[in-house]
């Protein structure tokens, strides 16, 4: 939702540096796999020193650079299917290795692969939809996008290692990834009878 809404604005933020970056000559593919490297790394160096709070800024940082390589793609004029094929299964990767590293971590491996399930099915929803019929990216202003997600998600990571209270006896991340698993299955359903919808309108 924030991504599909509020698309325009982070692209005109994004702009200037895009800009910079794109007269360097580093072409937005590199910065689509870079950012790959980026998170095996970072998620390598989570997993040995189980630090919570930083592995959440870190990642909140990667997340907020996410549009780049599109808008250098934009800035310098190398816009491609295969740039936009190539950016959504790195964000894929991205989204798989997060998950899987912070449930090495936390061994709440069965909330964390409800989660990433849900997650993946989110844009495999979209994706699938787009091989039947016509569609635009903005015609999915769904519930759990991959922002609200991971905003969600990382904070909840944070927030179980800052605050120690423990409902029912769960820490708050436990209960963050629960809600995330509900509402990204919810969102899944969602766009099914958006999908539905489109496909009887337009085949």
């Amino acid at each position: 939702m924030l991504t599909t809404r509020y698309k325009a604005t982070l692209n005109a933020w994004l702009a200037p540096l895009a800009t910079a970056v794109g007269r360097l000559g580093i072409s937005p593919s590199a910065i689509t796999v870079g950012t790959v490297l980026l998170t095996i790394g970072v998620c390598g160096w989570f997993v040995q020193t189980r630090r919570m709070v930083p592995f959440a800024v870190i990642m909140l940082l990667v997340g907020s650079l996410d549009g780049l390589d599109g808008a250098v793609a934009r800035a310098s004029g190398r816009v491609t299917k295969f740039g936009a094929y190539l950016d959504a299964m790195c964000d894929r990767y991205v989204e798989t290795l997060v998950a899987l590293s912070v449930a090495v971590v936390t061994g709440y491996w069965l909330l964390s692969l409800a989660m990433l399930s849900g997650s993946l099915l989110v844009s495999y929803a979209k994706a699938r939809t787009a091989m039947e019929v016509s569609v635009s990216n903005q015609e999915w202003p769904d519930l759990m996008e991959r922002a609200e997600r991971d905003i969600l998600y990382l904070l909840g990571l944070a927030a179980g290692s800052l605050i120690a209270w423990k409902p029912l006896g769960h820490d708050l991340f436990w209960w963050t990834l629960l809600a995330l698993s509900v509402l990204v299955h919810g969102t899944v359903l969602q766009r099914m009878v958006r999908a539905r919808h489109f496909i009887g309108e337009r085949e």
